[in-house]
């Protein structure tokens, strides 16, 4: 049940919805330092090993080939690692939309009584039929 309302809280997951591009990469960056780190690095030992390979440096090659394995394994590390670190507590998405819908609500009736509103159906009469 969506409660109508003028007051609509700021909600971070449909702002991070509404972002378009690069904003939405920045976003997740700045987030999870460690992975574009570790993506940076592994690609730049893989442009390596494959200079080296041309060049026909094997054991140069073959230590940037190492080194590209043990930089993927750390970013899918430090990639699973965040995740489970910025888990929303283990909630799943229905509990996360009652938890948002009880808190528009709440925030809809606090906006009413601020007004000086009441709901419907629930005003009282005097005996001269006046509210």
């Amino acid at each position: 049940m969506v409660v109508p309302s003028s007051f609509d809280p700021y909600d971070a997951e449909d702002a991070v919805r509404n972002l378009k591009g690069f904003q939405k990469l920045w976003y997740h960056c700045k987030q999870q330092p460690l992975v574009p780190i570790g993506i940076i690095a592994t690609c730049y030992a893989l442009t390596r090993s494959a200079i080296a390979v041309r060049g026909g440096r094997h054991k140069e090659a073959n230590k940037y080939f190492t080194a590209r394995v043990v930089l993927q394994g750390l970013t899918l590390v430090a990639l699973v690692g965040t995740s489970i670190y910025m888990q929303n507590d283990g909630k799943t998405q229905a509990e996360r939309n009652a938890e948002k819908a009880a808190r528009r609500k709440q925030l809809w009736l606090e906006e009413l009584d601020r007004q000086g509103g009441r709901l419907p159906n629930s005003s009282s009469t005097n005996d001269n039929g006046k509210v």
